[in-house]
Parts: structure tokens; sequence; C-alpha cells
């Protein structure tokens, strides 16, 4: 079933991007759409009683995506002068430890149905994340007058994101 301003659920366990999870910005809605694909690979390797090796590196995978897409958004939220950006990145924060005690307890997990709720709820974290506390910073960039040349502006802050591995 279709919601209007959430996620289109396709199957139960499935996330649909829409437009309402655009944030106006081509290069950050990329990144968003690819969080989006990680998490339904997460849930599909869950549904289908994957391996616990499976399941972790597509958490690992997810957790250093979101790392570099914290980075990347934060320098993007500076150069555009987003009042809430402290505020973000403390989220940001917080975020990042809350993955990095789950991953804790799913590395001690011995029973799939603990790490399949561990993978869930950092699906959960995300998810959420992104449908509050980014829409925060789209609302903001709305009322910019020309939220176009701070979209361009940031490809310097992309070409200076720090390598992933």
């Amino acid at each position: 079933a279709a919601y209007r301003g959430k996620a289109v659920k396709l199957r139960e366990w499935e996330i649909g991007w829409n437009d309402s999870l655009s944030v106006g910005v081509a290069e950050i809605d990329a990144e968003h759409r690819q969080f989006v694909g990680r998490i339904n690979e997460l849930n599909q390797a869950i549904v289908e009683c994957k391996d616990k090796a499976t399941v972790e590196r597509l958490l690992d995978l997810m957790l250093m995506e979101a790392s570099h897409h914290f980075w990347h958004e934060q320098q993007l939220l500076a150069l555009w002068k987003y009042p809430g950006r402290a505020d973000h990145a403390a989220k940001h924060a917080q975020l990042t430890a809350q993955f990095e005690r789950v991953m804790k307890a799913f590395e001690r997990a011995d029973v799939s149905f603990t790490w399949a709720l561990k993978g869930l709820y950092i699906k959960q974290l995300l998810v959420d994340h992104l449908l509050k506390e980014d829409m925060k910073y789209r609302d903001f960039l709305r009322t910019q007058k020309n939220p176009i040349q701070a979209t361009g502006a940031s490809t310097s802050a992309r070409e200076r994101a720090p390598a992933t591995a």
C-alpha cells in the first residue's frame, strides 16, 4: 500500500523510493537512494535467512556508506550555513554510536533471530533519520533564494571526502 509522505511499502520488508523522501539535492538524494537499496538488500537477506556472514557484510557496507554520507552531508550543511547543522551533526554522532553498539552485539550473537533484530534496528534508525532529521534541512533549503547554487558548490566538498575502505 502506498502512503502519502512515507516510504512506499512494496513488500512488508521492502522500502520504495518516492519524491516524499527527496531533500531536493541530487547528490544527497542519490546517497539516500543508495541507503534505501542497501536497506532492501539487508531486509532481503534477513527474510531469506542468509548466513550471519552475509548479513554482517551488508551491515558493514551500509554503516561504512552511512559514515561517508554523514561526513558529506555535514560538509554541505556547513557550506549552506544551515542553522541546525550542529544539532544535525550531533544526531549523526548519536547514530554512529548506536551503530557501533549494535554491531558489537551482532558480532557476539549466535542466534539468527537476534542478529536479524539488530539488522532491522539499524535499518529503522537510518529510515527514521532520513524521514525526520533530513527533512528539516530540506525545508530550510526550500526557503533559500538560490538553493541550486548551493548544491552546485557541493562538488568540492565531495571531492574532499575521505576515502572509505
